[in-house]
C-alpha cells in the first residue's frame, strides 16, 4: 500500500511588508502619543508594531524639524536629502515665496533659478538637467500651480508661518537694515487732561468730546534705528483754524470726516516716500499690514510694499513692539507737564491741534534707536545688536509727574484716582 503523505493544517506564516508613513502621519502619531493616548491602540489604528513607533518617538526632533521647516513634502516618506542641500534649500525657498505672492512658477524659471542660486553659492560643476530638476520636483512634491503652500501642509501650517519662515528672511537677505521699514498708525486723543478726556478700558468714542479730540498717528522707521520717517498726522478738519498763517508742519498733515487712515490717503503718502526715497537715490521695502485703507499702490519706483498674511498676529508688527508705546508716553509726559506748568502759573489751560502736532514731532525725535532696534527685535527681524531700552524710566517718570500735578494742586475725579494704574489715554488701532 503507497504511502500517504500527510500535509501539516497549521497555515504558512505571513510574511507582512513593513509599512512606510509619511511625515504627515508621524506628526499625527506624534501629536497622538503626547496627547496621552495608548500607544497600543495608535499602532493598531495605523497598522504599524509598537518598536516601529518608538522609533518614530524617538526620532521626533527630526520629524518635526523637517515638517516644520516645509523642506520636505508631508507626503513623502523618506528624509533623505540631496547632495545640493543648499542649493536646494535656497531653491525651495525662492519657490513657497513664489506660491505666497501668487506668482505661477514653470520648469523653465525653476531651471534658470536653479543654475543661479548654484553659482552664488560656489556649486561651478552644477548643472539644472531635466532628471535633477524631476527628481527635485519628486523629492519636495512640487507641482507647479499657484497656491499658498502645498495642499497637504495647508491644514496644518497656517500661511502667517510659511510667510515668517520663508518669505519675511528672504527680503532681509535682500535688503540692508537702513533699508527695511515698517509703519503702523495708532489712534490718539491729544488732549487727555483731568476732568474731561480720560478713556477708561472699555470706553467708545463713536461720539461726543472725545471723538472730537481723536486723531490717527501713522509712525515708520527703519530696522536699524537710523531713520524715522516724518509723522503723518490725520485728523478731521482739513484746514483748521490753529494752521492759519502756519507756512510749513513738522509733519505731514490729512484730513478725513473720521480722522482715519483711508486708501486714498495711503495712496498719496506711498507716492510721497517714493519720491522722497528716489532723490535718494535708494531701494527701499516698507512691511505694512494688510488693511482695506492699505491698497496695492502702482507705479512706485524707489518703494517695494510687502504686506503681512492678513491672519498674522499683531506681535510681528515692530512699531506695535514698544515704538508707538514709547511716543505716546514721551507726548503723554509732555502733555501733563504743560498742564502742571499752567495750574501752578494760574493760567488757563489750552491745547490746539497745532500745539498736539508740534508736541509729537519733538516727541518722535527722541524716541530712541534703542528702543525702535528692540522693536524689531520682537517682531521677529533679525538685528546685529540689541540694547534694553530703558521703558520703564520713562513710565516711572510720567507717574511722578502725576504725582507732581497732585501736589500742584490738580484735582483728579475720584473715580479717576481709583483706577490711575489702569487708565487708558487713547485708542489704538488695529
Amino acid at each position: 500500500m503507497a504511502e500517504t503523505s500527510v500535509v501539516d493544517p497549521s497555515p504558512l506564516p505571513v510574511i507582512r511588508k513593513k509599512k512606510s508613513l509619511s511625515i504627515e502621519e508621524k506628526i499625527d502619531i506624534i501629536s497622538a502619543v503626547e496627547s496621552g493616548k495608548k500607544k497600543a491602540d495608535i499602532a493598531a489604528k495605523y497598522g504599524i508594531k509598537k518598536n516601529s513607533l518608538s522609533s518614530i518617538m524617538k526620532n521626533k526632533n527630526k520629524v518635526l524639524e523637517a515638517f516644520e521647516s516645509l523642506r520636505f513634502d508631508p507626503k513623502r516618506k523618506r528624509l533623505r536629502t540631496a547632495f545640493y542641500t543648499d542649493l536646494e534649500e535656497a531653491l525651495m525657498k525662492w519657490y513657497r515665496i513664489a506660491q505666497c505672492l501668487n506668482v505661477s512658477v514653470n520648469g523653465p524659471m525653476l531651471r534658470l533659478k536653479a543654475n543661479d542660486f548654484a553659482q552664488k553659492l560656489g556649486h561651478s560643476d552644477f548643472k539644472c538637467s531635466n532628471g535633477w530638476l524631476d527628481r527635485f520636483k519628486s523629492r519636495y512634491g512640487l507641482v507647479f500651480r499657484s497656491q499658498p503652500v502645498e495642499t497637504g501642509a495647508a491644514t496644518t501650517v497656517d500661511t502667517s508661518t510659511v510667510w515668517y519662515q520663508n518669505v519675511l528672511p528672504y527680503y532681509l537677505n535682500d535688503y540692508q537694515p537702513k533699508n527695511v521699514f515698517n509703519v503702523k498708525e495708532t489712534g490718539l486723543f491729544y488732549r487727555m487732561l483731568p476732568n474731561n478726556t480720560f478713556a477708561f478700558k472699555g470706553e467708545t468714542c463713536t461720539v461726543g468730546k472725545l471723538s472730537k479730540e481723536r486723531i490717527t498717528v501713522a509712525v515708520g522707521t527703519n530696522m536699524d534705528g537710523t531713520e524715522k520717517l516724518p509723522l503723518l498726522v490725520i485728523g478731521k478738519n482739513k484746514n483748521p483754524h490753529c494752521f492759519k498763517d502756519v507756512k510749513s508742519l513738522p509733519v505731514d498733515y490729512e484730513a478725513n470726516d473720521m480722522a482715519w487712515m483711508t486708501s486714498e490717503v495711503f495712496e498719496q503718502w506711498m507716492h510721497k516716500l517714493d519720491k522722497r526715497f528716489q532723490a535718494q537715490q535708494r531701494r527701499v521695502v516698507i512691511f505694512i499690514d494688510s488693511f482695506p485703507a492699505h491698497p496695492e499702490v502702482k507705479n512706485l519706483k524707489s518703494v517695494e510694499l510687502v504686506f503681512f498674511p492678513s491672519d498674522s498676529s499683531s506681535k510681528f508688527i515692530a512699531m506695535k513692539q514698544g515704538v508707538i508705546k514709547s511716543l505716546k508716553v514721551k507726548y503723554r509726559h509732555r502733555l501733563i507737564k504743560r498742564f502742571v506748568d499752567c495750574v501752578e502759573s494760574s493760567k488757563e489751560f489750552t491745547l490746539t491741534l497745532l500745539d498736539a502736532v508740534d508736541m509729537l514731532h519733538l516727541c518722535w525725535r527722541n524716541v530712541t534707536a534703542k528702543t525702535i532696534v528692540k522693536s524689531y527685535k520682537e517682531a521677529g527681524f533679525k538685528s546685529q545688536s540689541v540694547e534694553n531700552d530703558n521703558m520703564e524710566t520713562e513710565v516711572e517718570n510720567d507717574l511722578d509727574l502725576i504725582a507732581h500735578a497732585l501736589a500742584a494742586g490738580v484735582e483728579f475725579p475720584e473715580e479717576v484716582a481709583k483706577v490711575l494704574q489702569d487708565t487708558v489715554y487713547w485708542d489704538e488701532l488695529g
